[in-house]
């Protein structure tokens, strides 16, 4: 493993080796570097297509080092004109290397830079945790605006090591042919339900490890999954840490039940299992501050609350998503758990209503077939929850709105039409 970033340096270790491949084009490391050298200067933004001009727009600005600001090519215009404006207004500390926004779930997303170190760093703790094979090939069905997506490229680089890229939008055949390629891939639980939604599919015997990330699991999918044979590693990380914190033990692949174990160099701290806090992060691969100049490194708090037992790491969910109704505090994905493992319920977000009475209550966006029966459901829940955490509104709708990044959409989920529920007594 090097931390090497340049593709001039892969180019001269392994020339004929495979760079980048998609479903109809391959270019070895050679070829890539033959192309930056005779192509113009990156600019300093770029909307980042899923596309293999992307990645050598990318490769370019390494050698070069030269800062490169990725834009999700999936924003709207009002949005990527903000982000590109913000871009153009800040003051780069000299060793940025690469600019991404979070995925503003939560609020506006803010530009995060990191720096060459912080790429090299996360790739090698990645490295470390699952080893490296000579037939390795990766995934590439993320944004390349993303560090989901952008880790790929810096981790295949590093590695000398071929990306397989995926460049239709959640196209989910595409990605189960491309998938026949692939030994390790990286995939949000959205892409996986919709593999396993195709009761025909089946995960290739080479595939040795899928990074499942950028937004908590339902335990229901995860179940799923492991009864096909998907050899998943559930994973932490966010925008700030260029991806991976914490992820489950290789030799616990396909594991529901598999605990997030912390990366080699990263510490965490958190609360307890009675009392769930803000999970603070310290790793050489943390990002070095906000466009705004708002530091990061060397200890950046999440927004992420939970606890560490034994050091595993075990996540409640956002403390900005938490539901405080009554007084009591309810975390959606404890109520999400419960929703998904309804008969007939495919995708649950649950989420806070503003209430007179009571503050907000829980209330829920569901994607269900024709085994879903409401009076069934809302028996099931009154059994399974506590008064306070049963969903009072109930909205049923053909897919869960998304992000550009895949997450749901908390916030246009709750602007959807919802019937009132009544448990009773």
């Amino acid at each position: 493993m090097t931390d090497d970033l340049s593709i001039t340096g892969a180019a001269r270790e392994a020339p004929d080796r495979v760079a980048i491949e998609t479903a109809s084009r391959s270019l070895t490391f050679a070829a890539c570097a033959a192309a930056i050298e005779a192509g113009p200067t990156p600019p300093a933004a770029i909307v980042a297509t899923p596309s293999i001009e992307t990645v050598l727009a990318i490769y370019a600005a390494l050698a070069a080092r030269r800062p490169i600001a990725l834009v999700h090519h999936r924003l709207g215009p009002e949005e990527a004109e903000r982000q590109r404006g913000a871009i153009e207004r800040a003051e780069l500390p000299a060793d940025a290397a690469v600019i991404l926004f979070t995925s503003g779930s939560t609020g506006a997303a803010r530009g995060v830079v990191l720096s060459r170190a912080a790429l090299a760093a996360a790739a090698n703790a990645s490295a470390l945790h699952l080893g490296w094979r000579d037939g390795d090939r990766w995934l590439l069905a993320l944004s390349l605006a993303h560090a989901g997506g952008l880790s790929i490229v810096i981790r295949c680089l590093a590695a000398r090591r071929p990306i397989v890229l995926c460049d239709r939008d959640f196209e989910r055949d595409l990605i189960a042919r491309l998938l026949e390629r692939c030994t390790l891939a990286s995939l949000v639980p959205t892409q996986l339900a919709a593999l396993l939604d195709d009761p025909a599919w089946r995960p290739s015997a080479r595939l040795r490890a899928v990074l499942l990330g950028g937004a908590a699991a339902p335990p229901a999918l995860l179940e799923r999954a492991a009864d096909r044979g998907v050899p998943f590693l559930t994973t932490y990380g966010m925008t700030e840490s260029f991806g991976q914190l914490a992820t489950a033990p290789l030799g616990r692949a396909g594991d529901p039940r598999a605990p997030l174990v912390p990366l080699d160099g990263v510490t965490l701290d958190a609360g307890s299992t009675l009392a769930p806090a803000p999970i603070v992060a310290r790793a050489p691969m943390l990002a070095t501050c906000y466009l705004d100049g708002t530091p990061i490194a060397p200890a950046f708090t999440t927004a992420d609350l939970g606890h560490l037992t034994g050091g595993t790491l075990h996540v409640a969910g956002r403390s900005d998503d938490v539901i405080i109704t009554g007084g009591e505090n309810v975390h959606p994905s404890a109520i999400e758990a419960v929703l998904a493992a309804t008969p007939g319920v495919l995708a649950a977000c649950a989420f806070g209503v503003h209430d007179e009475r009571w503050g907000q209550v829980v209330a829920a966006a569901l994607v269900v077939d024709a085994a879903f029966d409401p009076r069934t459901a809302a028996a099931r829940w009154h059994a399974a929850l506590p008064a306070h955490a049963r969903p009072r509104r109930l909205a049923l709708c053909a897919a869960l709105p998304m992000l550009p990044s895949g997450k749901v959409d908390r916030r246009t989920a709750a602007t959807l039409p919802a019937v009132v529920l009544d448990y009773g007594r």
